[in-house]
Parts: C-alpha cells; structure tokens; sequence
C-alpha cells in the first residue's frame, strides 16, 4: 500500500485531535509517534511535526521522555472563555462601526441560528455544539480580524473535547438558542450595548455549565462510555 501524498502532517494533525475529540486519547495518554505512524501509513516525521504544532497549540504537552494529551482544567475553561468574550464583543464593535452586517452575512448568520433551533426541537444535540462554534466563529470572520480568527480557532481546538459534556444538561440548549437570538438581535439594532451584554451572559451561562459539569463526577460516567466506544 503506497504512502500517503501531499500534506501528511495535516492529516496527521486531525486524526490525533478527532482522537482526543473522541476520548480513544485521554487526559495524560500517551501520543505514539510510531503508532500514528503505522495507522495513517506515513512516516514518522510529518506525525512529530503535528503533534508538535498540537504543543504548540496547547492540546498536547512534552514530558521529559514522552509527548501526552494535556489535561483540562477549570481555570483552562475559565481562561479560554475570557479570551472568547473580549475577542467576540471586540468582533461586533468593528463590525457595527462598518456599519453592520451586509445582506449575505445576515441570511448566512440566520440560517446557523435556524440549524441550531431545529436540532434542539428535534433533539438532535450532536449537531448542537457545531451549529453553536459555527455561529461564534462567523461573528469573528465578519469582523475581518484574520488573527482574532486565528485566536479563535486555536482556542477552539483546545476545547472541542468538552462538547459531549454538554450532553449532561440537555437544559443548556434552549438558553443558547435564546442567548444566540439576542446576540443578532443586538447587532440587527446596531446596539453595541445590546449584543456585548447578551454575548456576555451566553457565555458566563455556557461557563457556569461546565463548571457545574467537571464539579459532579458524573462527567466521567459519560467520558469513560465514549471512550468504550472505541476499540
């Protein structure tokens, strides 16, 4: 079977972050450069250059004879939730003083809300966490602040393995749809006010969530059972 061709080190990259996404990698496993290696049938070194970008992001960490998945911890949460309120209110202001969103960005940010309304009617709450850091990142790209979206992404990366907790407070789903729809009423009413408050309490209510999640020990339960899940 021939090698794998052109940018091995991306495909290495997303394979060991839809591990840890997956819990098949937990907090504190081991990540084998020689195992990835002979799964994705490509040489080691494009395997060490992701897993050294996934350090560089904060995903991974370096042991003194090992490369881990490094843990996450409330004050993590807490830290990246900081970050996300004053670059996504920073996102509306820039995008109001341009005036507002343009016809295209309104339908496109709309039919997000829409996709997450329907998958909370239909109970579809997979879908829930992607339709919710979709909304989030197309407020960031419209404001056209290439390196807030990198910030964003990066930060993403570090927190798209708690999207199953979430699954603990199905409640939660229904305050987010409400939250997102005050959020682009705020900023339709070109109300600065309005949309920084309303991406404020989003967010300190999606905090509070998980904080109540990683305090009860039933987090667990469903992190085990997911990691059951792959053999």
């Amino acid at each position: 079977m021939p090698r794998l061709k052109g940018n091995a080190s991306d495909t290495a990259l997303k394979k060991i972050v839809q591990k840890i996404n997956d819990y098949e990698l937990s907090s504190g496993e081991i990540v084998s450069d020689l195992e990835l290696s002979n799964e994705l049938n490509i040489s080691r070194t494009p395997v060490r250059e992701a897993m050294q970008q996934l350090i560089d992001i904060g995903l991974l960490e370096r042991t003194a004879t090992k490369v881990v998945v490094r843990s996450i911890t409330l004050t993590d949460i807490a830290e990246i939730f900081q970050i996300r309120e004053a670059i996504e209110i920073m996102s509306v202001k820039i995008i109001l003083s341009r005036g507002g969103l343009n016809e295209t960005q309104k339908l496109e940010l709309m039919d997000i809300h829409q996709n997450l309304c329907n998958d909370i009617s239909n109970g579809n709450f997979d879908k829930n966490f992607s339709d919710d850091t979709a909304f989030h990142e197309k407020l960031i790209e419209y404001s056209g602040n290439t390196r807030m979206e990198d910030i964003c992404r990066r930060i993403t990366l570090q927190s798209q393995r708690l999207r199953w907790l979430t699954l603990l407070t199905p409640s939660r789903y229904a305050g987010t749809r409400d939250e997102h729809q005050r959020i682009i009423q705020g900023i339709l009413n070109q109300d600065l006010n309005s949309a920084a408050r309303a991406i404020e309490e989003h967010l300190q209510g999606s905090l509070e969530n998980y904080t109540q999640i990683l305090n009860n020990n039933q987090w667990m339960k469903i992190m085990s059972e997911l990691k059951n899940m792959n053999p």
